[in-house]
């Protein structure tokens, strides 16, 4: 990062002997920490207690730190329990004039098979369905009603033990699937009375994967085409909506399906770009820096709440 202009990063690729720089709304300094994003991240999260629709996700190369960014280790949390211990304060201060409930569920998607994490039968069968208003649900999914950071870090523990996990040659812990922590919050207000109803996705996307360099093989081979197979549909959408197409092509994958109501036109979009220092990954860095930079011209229009009133 420039050091005098926290927008700005730059990649020296030792091939060309060339720097190439990149725009941001935010970059991050090696040694700042979880405290630090959250605080870029919670207007737009906690947006979710006025009735909008929400999508915060960490994307990048495998390996640089998606998980550890969106789940954090216990002594210091991330994203997911980050925000909605923030949603709990706010609920606190408001209970005198609101009414709050949250519920959060907890699903993967691994080879374009949805799972429910918080259920250990892995026989149920889970899919993503578009209801004719538009809205997206998952079927037979557990929603876990929350009132305090252990109810979270207990369905977090429980879901993280039923996640897909693989060895590679770029990761020896790598995340072979998407995981998806959707925050659903209803917010009854007394005086006037009127009823918010939010969404916010928390997701920590699967590695990006230069299946060449990885030594993926066999199983691992087909789990690495799904994921770059899925990405480059979330990239579709991304551009798509850039081009302000009639058609969004959210059905060509299991993700972008289940994002459709929180990446849309009237929905709050931020995406968390991680990174690897080393040049031996400046191709995937150019790479998903570029990825960023397109979705960060996305103009998706004015955010709408979900309100009911009465």
């Amino acid at each position: 990062p420039d050091p005098q202009d926290d927008t700005k990063l730059g990649v020296y690729n030792e091939v060309d002997a060339r720097r190439k720089w990149f725009d941001f709304d935010k970059t991050f300094l090696h040694g700042e920490g979880q405290a630090q994003v959250f605080e870029e991240v919670k207007p737009l999260a906690t947006s979710v207690l006025d009735g909008y629709n929400v999508c915060i996700f960490a994307y990048g190369q495998t390996g640089t730190g998606k998980t550890y960014t969106m789940e954090g280790p216990p002594d210091d949390p991330g994203l997911n329990t980050r925000c909605l211990k923030e949603l709990f304060a706010i609920k606190r201060a408001r209970a005198g004039t609101c009414d709050t409930f949250v519920s959060i569920s907890v699903t993967e998607i691994y080879n374009e098979t949805v799972r429910d994490l918080l259920d250990s039968n892995k026989n149920k069968k889970s899919d993503v369905r578009i209801e004719k208003d538009g809205t997206v649900g998952v079927s037979n999914l557990v929603e876990r009603e929350v009132a305090t950071v252990e109810d979270v870090q207990a369905a977090m523990a429980e879901a993280s033990a039923n996640r897909s996990v693989a060895c590679t040659d770029m990761n020896e812990h790598s995340s072979r699937s998407h995981c998806i922590v959707t925050v659903k919050t209803v917010v009854e207000q007394k005086e006037p009375k009127c009823k918010y109803v939010g969404k916010l996705h928390l997701v920590d996307l699967a590695g990006s994967e230069n299946t060449n360099r990885s030594g993926a093989k066999g199983k691992q081979m087909t789990e690495a085409q799904n994921i770059n197979k899925s990405l480059a549909a979330l990239g579709d959408v991304m551009m798509s909506l850039q081009g302000k197409s009639e058609h969004i092509p959210y059905r060509n994958s299991k993700l972008t399906m289940m994002l459709k109501d929180s990446l849309g036109g009237d929905a709050k979009t931020l995406m968390i770009v991680q990174i690897g220092p080393a040049q031996t990954s400046v191709v995937e860095t150019l790479s998903s820096l570029t990825f960023a930079s397109r979705a960060r011209v996305v103009e998706l229009g004015k955010a709408k709440k979900n309100m009911v009133k009465g």
